[in-house]
């Protein structure tokens, strides 16, 4: 049991090593998920309460499939502080019959001098399908596009 404990904290240690290297960013693919009308839930003890139902939706790029309805898009409005904390959590069923678990944590700043829109995506899907690549890096994500009932997010992957 030692030799395992100590195997980790290794390979901890020379995966964590500083590295001079810039972190870069690839694009891999973009989602467009369509919404229903935002759901108000009133002033709760962080600020107002919404609640975005997700109805669908398509995914392009290094992943193809469609959003599985069902899902949505937590808000917690600051109209004080001119922010709102995001928290998406949905399914993405691929072309190939994979689901994708989506949870896709940000901040929404919509001040007029301070404008800043941008969340970071955690998938989770079978360790033995063609995407396990997506439980195994970190993305960030933004939107690109805005249409009545639907938004276009951008999704880069950190390396």
């Amino acid at each position: 049991m030692k030799r395992i404990a100590l195997s980790v904290f290794t390979s901890f240690l020379l995966c964590t090593a500083p590295s001079a290297q810039t972190p870069t960013l690839t694009h891999v693919f973009d989602i467009k998920a369509e919404i229903s009308g935002a759901i108000n839930g009133g002033p709760c003890p962080h600020g107002v309460r919404i609640t975005i139902p997700i109805t669908g939706g398509e995914v392009t790029g290094k992943v193809n499939g469609k959003i599985i309805p069902g899902g949505a898009d937590y808000q917690i409005l600051n109209p004080d502080q001119q922010r709102s904390e995001l928290q998406a959590i949905y399914t993405i069923m691929t072309n190939d019959s994979v689901a994708i678990h989506v949870c896709n944590e940000g901040i929404n700043r919509f001040a007029p001098d301070d404008s800043y829109f941008m969340t970071s995506p955690k998938f989770e899907c079978d360790i033995n399908s063609p995407y396990n690549w997506l439980n195994n890096r970190i993305f960030i994500c933004r939107p690109v596009g805005f249409e009545q009932n639907a938004i276009t997010l951008r999704v880069w992957m950190a390396e």
